[in-house]
């Protein structure tokens, strides 16, 4: 039989029933799912079942196979509105609290619970006639213990965060407090329960973080932290009394140590730390009154060590305690003791490591509070000094003899006037028995006066030289150099000069010689002097008054006639009056005797009263 002859109309009709009989299966299955639905949800509103109702007439409305009663449906849902809408409202949330457990949203979760809150408060009022339902309906989704689960898995993973921050010694999140407290207490146990469970892990966590910090030398970080954890406790009206007792016990126990290590600077610096952290938690701690008492103790080591002249002990106390509190008054004293002490400082520091020779220093002289002057390994000179203002002065020279020749140096009292000292220098010379130098210090530089080579040299109270057997002009004499504008130059050959008596004068012809003598008169450049029994005639332009007695430096040269008379003798007598009367006698009886006398004249060079 071909398809053709099979597939008739008959055929087909028979095709197209087998075909429409799991349609009419499934069309009288839904019809007697509605009907049962309604059925079931008539029964229960008359039992006044009512949340158990609403489900039952949603079923019976969302079942398309059939139109029965729809009129019924509808006004029961309507009459049944309020029970809908708390039905749909408890669903919301719930699915809300669920997606927030999911996705670990606390905020979501806690918003959820809200307006939970809000829902109950609602439909929980007196005057609502569903409160009744609204339990029965919260119970049968199982509200209360679905949020509780929630919120315990929070506190749980809450409880984990703050172990992994100790584990982790992180600190930049710690959210998890604030959330912890955000979660109702009722879910645990009473408030006070709670709030003590809380308490007790957040002063463990709070403990040991601080105690880390510490033990890793974070002592300001650990400050602040607990500084920020006060005021954080505060905000939310927490008082955690811990947090203040362990910084104590922390910071006690270190400034301790620092103390008893003398580790001053760390004692200093951790004494300011707390007292700023004590400051901006308005804490009245002993510890403050220990750090300060300390403090004190220190500063009054300072100013033993400095009056000791312990200098660099005071400045490192000074400098220790400047951590703590100003300072900088007693370190610039001491700094300027020290310096007075030892001018020397107010050089600069030889970058070689090695230290200055010949160091020769003062005080308040030429100008200056201190002053010092003193060689390098350079041979190079300094010169440095401070004023009344304390401004500092270095002044260098260069071209030195060398340091191993130096024998010493010295500021000579003589030549130095003013501001301007003058330096002497005593060095081996392999064509003498020593090399001479001197230097002046001037405004802006260091000049040389003179440099000699002699056996010996001193210098006249009239700041004239005399250098013995010098190499150059005066070679095997005694040269005399005399200053010159601005440096000494030879001036010529030093006379001995012999001490005799007025007397002796014309036995030593043209060598200097000095004698002390009596003035009988001084007139037109010639002076008559008196020894004990002979005159003496001087030459040289000075006039001097009769009587007087006189020192006289000169060289004797010739003879000279002397006229004797009356007046003269009586001259002579008035001159001579205070001398001793035999003298005088004697003198005057042989002049008595002479009409004309021979007597010495002597070329003056100096002369002495």
């Amino acid at each position: 039989m071909t398809l053709k002859k099979w597939l008739t109309l008959h055929h087909l009709l028979i095709f197209l029933c087998i075909m429409t009989i799991p349609l009419l299966v499934y069309k009288g299955v839904g019809i007697s799912h509605k009907l049962n639905a309604l059925q079931t949800a008539e029964r229960l509103f008359h039992e006044k079942l009512y949340v158990e109702a609403v489900d039952w007439y949603q079923k019976a409305q969302s079942n398309r196979t059939i139109r029965y009663k729809e009129e019924l449906i509808a006004s029961r849902l309507e009459e049944l509105a309020p029970i809908t809408a708390m039905k749909r409202d408890l669903e919301n949330l719930a699915d809300q609290a669920s997606r927030a457990d999911r996705e670990q949203d606390f905020d979501l979760l806690m918003d959820t619970y809200a307006k939970l809150q809000q829902v109950q408060s609602h439909y929980l009022a007196p005057e609502q006639p569903y409160n009744d339902y609204y339990r029965q309906m919260s119970s049968r989704f199982n509200i209360s213990q679905t949020f509780t689960g929630y919120f315990k898995n929070f506190r749980t993973l809450f409880l984990e965060q703050m172990e992994q921050n100790l584990t982790g010694s992180s600190y930049t999140d710690e959210s998890f407090k604030r959330n912890l407290l955000r979660i109702p207490a009722h879910l645990f146990g009473t408030e006070q329960e709670w709030l003590d469970e809380l308490n007790a892990a957040f002063q463990k966590y709070d403990e040991t973080k601080l105690s880390r910090m510490v033990a890793q030398g974070l002592i300001e970080p650990m400050l602040d932290n607990a500084s920020s954890m006060l005021a954080e406790y505060k905000a939310i009206m927490l008082d955690a009394p811990w947090v203040r007792f362990k910084v104590d016990s922390l910071m006690e126990t270190l400034l301790k140590s620092d103390w008893d290590s003398s580790d001053y600077t760390a004692f200093a610096i951790h004494s300011r730390q707390y007292v700023s952290f004590a400051s901006s938690v308005q804490s009245e701690s002993g510890l403050l009154t220990y750090a300060k008492d300390k403090m004190e103790e220190l500063m009054r080591n300072a100013k033993k060590s400095a009056a000791g002249g312990n200098y660099q002990e005071a400045i490192d106390l000074y400098t220790a305690i400047g951590h703590y509190q100003d300072t900088k008054s007693e370190i610039h004293a001491t700094e300027l003791a020290w310096t007075i002490a030892e001018p020397v400082r107010l050089l600069p520091a030889l970058t070689d490591g090695s230290s200055y020779t010949h160091i020769v220093d003062g005080r308040d002289r030429f100008g200056s509070k201190a002053y010092v002057v003193a060689i390098d390994q350079n041979n190079q000179l300094f010169w440095g000094r401070m004023n009344a203002e304390e401004s500092v002065q270095i002044l260098t020279y260069q071209d030195l003899v060398a340091q191993d020749q130096i024998r010493t140096l010295s500021v000579d009292p003589l030549l130095s006037a003013g501001n301007n000292p003058v330096i002497i220098i005593e060095a081996a010379s392999e064509a003498r028995k020593a090399r001479y130098e001197a230097f002046e210090v001037r405004e802006d530089h260091i000049a040389l006066l003179y440099s000699i080579k002699a056996d010996s040299l001193t210098i006249q109270p009239d700041k004239t030289i005399y250098a013995v057997n010098p190499v150059g002009e005066g070679e095997g004499q005694t040269a005399v150099f005399v200053r010159a504008d601005d440096q000494y130059q030879f001036a010529g050959i030093k006379q001995d000069i012999l001490d005799i008596s007025a007397d002796m004068v014309s036995q030593y012809p043209d060598a200097l010689v000095r004698f002390t003598s009596t003035v009988i008169y001084s007139v037109s450049g010639e002076t008559l002097v008196t020894g004990d029994n002979s005159l003496v005639l001087l030459k040289g332009d000075f006039s001097l008054p009769a009587g007087a007695k006189v020192t006289i430096t000169g060289r004797f040269k010739q003879n000279a006639a002397l006229n004797i008379d009356q007046q003269f003798i009586e001259l002579v007598e008035e001159a001579l009056k205070d001398q001793a009367e035999g003298s005088i006698n004697g003198l005057i009886s042989r002049l008595s005797d002479l009409i004309q006398i021979i007597i010495p004249v002597v070329e003056v060079d100096t002369i002495q009263s």
